[in-house]
């Protein structure tokens, strides 16, 4: 059973990674707005995210994901 369900899975996330991956690749000019609003409420709050900052809470994100998607 399960050399027929992880070959399926595999494809689904990989098909579901790669438009995400596409998707985040080409929308970021269509959403300046968007944007301009999350800086400008950080800047209001007097907000400064540092790319370490960044870089660590996406880490963790990704710690919660692969926490989460295997209990």
């Amino acid at each position: 059973m399960c050399y027929g369900v992880f070959p399926r899975a595999r494809v689904s996330s990989l098909f579901f990674h790669v438009s995400a991956r596409l998707l985040a690749l080409f929308t970021p000019q269509h959403h300046k707005y968007c944007s301009a609003a999350i800086a400008g409420a950080d800047q209001a709050v007097g907000k400064e995210m540092i790319p370490f900052e960044a870089l660590a809470l996406g880490i963790g994100q990704m710690f919660c994901v692969v926490v989460v998607s295997f209990l």
